[in-house]
């Protein structure tokens, strides 16, 4: 009897760790990817991972499991540039290429009916119109796999299969293709250019104190039609006063071309920002600088009854001292200085301040400490500080990032390995 009640105990601490096994593999701990480690692993891809960044998919990639990615090159993202598509379009455009399902490349070889429907990102965020966010897979002559917007015309030009990148099951697929999806939804989210004059805007600035910065504008080949562009669907436009615009002009001149279209594009932002949601930000924004390459972004704090802009990098600040104009599509403030992007000045210098003299003013060094007839003490060494913590996008966030991944990875293999273990040890002392 003491033997079969030793049998029956066994037995039953057996069952239960086989459920346990099951359960571990159909629940897993969760998201363990992160698509910017993987598409760092060939440079080709790394304007798509910059837009995916400067665009804020790259954290609702990594939050989702069970999901693939259709990535492009370089090449192909200058395409996208060409298109001049605007702001909310293009992060719509590149939504439509994360889908919700998981395909690598033995999933899309086997297609039932040679065909299936997808739906992407763009779709789950409710602004698609009706179905425009689903993709259609299907086989082609010859088992090319091509993706299509649903309801377009199988003989309609596709994107098409070229590689798998990376393929974790039911995890994440990465998958090269060979174009970006286009839709029209997409088109028509563009404004069509203005028939009047890129000088309107200008015009509006140099009426309100902002002469000097609205000259600039007009003068830098692509400033003046980027800022009309995005004035037909929203703008907000951080305008130097004319006395810090004059205090960097030869500082101006001298940067290169590239270089001075990006400072006059950080003074924009592709959307209308009244008065008071100005004064409700308190974050990060990006400029009319931000392409699919690079992020500029620039920062924008309540600061008690003003309101503050900076870009952390760099150390430039400036405070808005007057709005020239808010009206439904276009607002303009006046602001004290030059905003420098830190990522175009690398942190050397801070914004240039209006000032009654343009050389810059340096804080006084601290008087020298009065003299103390008592020995010296050996100098005592300061206490320990706590280390700030890494930006979300510097190497250490990237590598806590990269350990919290891990951890997650080691977690799903590791319940099974411990659950084995035990299995091996129940096996023994029942046996």
């Amino acid at each position: 009897m003491a033997f079969a009640g030793i049998l029956s105990d066994c037995t039953t601490v057996l069952f239960f760790l086989v459920l346990l096994l099951g359960a571990s593999r159909l629940y897993p701990v969760g998201a363990s990817h992160n698509i910017t480690t993987i598409l760092s692993t060939n440079q080709d891809f790394s304007e798509f991972s910059a837009a995916l960044n400067s665009s804020n998919l790259t954290a609702e990639i990594d939050r989702r499991t069970t999901i693939t990615v259709l990535a492009v090159d370089n090449g192909v993202m200058a395409q996208l540039r060409s298109r001049r598509l605007s702001p909310e379009a293009a992060v719509h455009s590149l939504a439509l290429h994360v889908l919700l399902d998981y395909f690598d490349d033995a999933k899309l070889h086997s297609l039932t009916a040679g065909s299936a429907l997808a739906t992407s990102l763009f779709q789950a965020t409710g602004q698609a119109k009706e179905s425009s966010g689903i993709v259609n897979i299907t086989v082609r002559l010859g088992g090319r796999v091509a993706f299509s917007p649903y309801g377009t015309p199988e003989a309609s030009p596709a994107v098409f299969y070229q590689k798998s990148i990376l393929e974790s099951p039911y995890d994440i697929a990465v998958l090269q293709v060979s174009a970006l999806i286009s839709f029209p939804m997409a088109e028509a989210e563009t404004p069509a250019p203005a028939p009047e004059s890129a000088h309107g805007l200008a015009d509006l600035l140099s009426k309100n104190g902002c002469d000097g910065f609205a000259s600039l504008v007009t003068a830098t080949a692509g400033a003046a039609r980027t800022y009309q562009r995005s004035a037909d669907g929203g703008l907000t436009v951080f305008c130097p006063a004319d006395k810090s615009v004059a205090a960097f002009t030869s500082r101006f001149k001298n940067l290169t071309a590239e270089a001075q279209l990006v400072l006059l594009l950080y003074h924009g932002v592709a959307k209308h920002y009244s008065e008071n949601v100005l004064k409700t930000i308190n974050g990060e924004v990006n400029t009319l600088a931000t392409d699919g390459t690079k992020s500029f972004d620039l920062t924008i704090m309540n600061d008690g009854d003003a309101v503050k802009l900076s870009s952390s990098s760099s150390g430039s600040e400036a405070r808005v001292t007057k709005t020239i104009t808010d009206d439904d599509r276009i607002a303009v403030y006046l602001i004290d200085a030059v905003l420098l992007p830190g990522e175009l000045f690398n942190g050397s210098a801070g914004a240039v301040a209006v000032a009654p003299s343009p050389s810059p003013v340096t804080s006084p060094a601290p008087p020298p400490a009065p003299a103390t007839k008592s020995a010296p003490s050996p100098k005592s060494k300061p206490a320990p500080t706590s280390e700030p913590a890494p930006a979300p996008d510097s190497p250490r966030a990237d590598q806590r990032n990269n350990a919290a991944s891990g951890m997650a990875s080691w977690s799903l293999f590791a319940a099974p390995v411990a659950v084995a273990l035990v299995l091996w040890g129940e096996w023994h002392l029942c046996g």
